[in-house]
């Protein structure tokens, strides 16, 4: 009866450690829903978070993933049918996983009416010097300084590669289609989910 009382402990214990490592690979760093679609017309609820990792105890991987600080909010509309969110991201060995990892920044929104660089830039949203969407990563001195240059360049250069060390580390970008994969529904959140093991993102509906 010990024995098995012990293993399921264990068992637990196991569980709830790889649910805090899949938390720390996973980031929403927005939430949005469509207000309306009208006359042409797409009208967006953005919210962007910064992922928070304290006060983790006795929480499952869905709460925590919840629990994130509201950075800022707008309403953005756009003329179009069609709605984009265009995506930088580079790989990189940070030493903090087990793995490389991929930062990815969102980056502007654009539709099949507009044009993409005349589409609204995200990254201001979230832009303090340091990307504040990875602000409840514990990354150190070092590895926040390097995040901190590369965001800078990403800023200055968008998708345009100069000759320069840091954006030849920029793997592409993650463009997606929010209709014509799946109509989504108006007054519904959704989750921008980026899993920086990969590199992917998706969207989940809440």
């Amino acid at each position: 009866m010990v024995y098995s009382l012990v293993s399921c402990q264990e068992k637990r214990e196991n569980k709830k450690q790889k649910e805090l490592a899949r938390l720390k690979e996973v980031l929403v760093p927005i939430r949005f829903k469509i207000i309306e679609r009208k006359n042409g017309i797409i009208k967006t609820e953005f919210r962007f978070y910064s992922m928070v990792l304290d006060d983790i105890e006795g929480k499952d991987l869905e709460e925590l993933a919840k629990e994130q600080s509201l950075l800022h909010s707008d309403i953005i509309a756009l003329g179009g049918e069609e709605l984009f969110i265009d995506c930088l991201k580079f790989q990189e060995d940070t030493g903090i996983f087990a793995h490389d990892v991929y930062w990815v920044f969102p980056y502007r929104i654009f539709t099949d009416y507009v044009a993409p660089d005349k589409g609204v830039p995200l990254y201001p949203y979230y832009d303090d010097g340091f990307p504040k969407i990875y602000g409840g990563f514990d990354l150190g001195d070092d590895k926040r300084q390097r995040l901190t240059l590369f965001f800078s360049d990403i800023k200055k250069y968008g998708d345009i590669a100069p000759d320069n060390t840091l954006r030849k580390q920029i793997t592409g970008n993650a463009v997606h289609d929010m209709n014509t994969v799946a109509r989504f529904q108006v007054d519904r959140w959704y989750d921008l989910v980026i899993h920086i093991q990969t590199g992917a993102i998706e969207f989940v509906a809440e």
